[in-house]
């Protein structure tokens, strides 16, 4: 008798398979949206047969000097040069005082997608530089870093 598990790969595996077979009559849809409950991207993630590439137009962005009172805010884009739907997996900002979001939605072939980002003063004043790890289903690299830069200056009405 098989365990657990091993059923639970076996579903999986005919999942995969099955969703495969039908991504090319899916049209702009998101080729791993289920009904299972299972997050796209992790099916995404294990479609390693599936996986695209990527063009980063963006991955380092200097943001000029901003005053402590100030939120910058950034885009990094980045372009689907392969033939299957690009996810982004993850997104992981190296430090709490950056917070990153990003699409759940695939990024078709030929189409361009944004992985957006927010800085808030952490208290420091000078040299800024933050990274922003982001994790997608592409064969040219699977991890991802992209960064910003900038000069944080006292902003002269605040009390800090």
């Amino acid at each position: 008798m098989k365990s657990f598990n091993e059923k639970m790969k076996y579903i999986l595996r005919v999942f995969l398979i099955c969703n495969i077979i039908f991504v090319a009559c899916t049209g702009n849809k998101n080729p791993y949206e289920n009904k299972m409950g299972i997050e796209p991207s992790l099916i995404a993630q294990m479609d390693t047969a599936n996986y695209t590439k990527i063009l980063w137009l963006d991955t380092l962005i200097n943001i000029g000097t901003i005053k402590t009172t100030d939120t910058a805010r950034i885009q990094f884009r980045f372009k689907n040069i392969g033939d299957k739907p690009l996810l982004i997996i993850t997104v992981a900002p190296a430090c709490g005082c950056t917070i990153a979001n990003f699409s759940k939605e695939p990024i078709f072939p030929g189409k361009e997608g944004l992985v957006n980002a927010m800085y808030k003063w952490n208290g420091q004043i000078g040299a800024l530089r933050k990274t922003i790890s982001v994790r997608t289903n592409t064969k040219n690299s699977a991890y991802h870093t992209v960064a910003f830069f900038g000069e944080i200056v006292k902003d002269s009405t605040s009390k800090n």
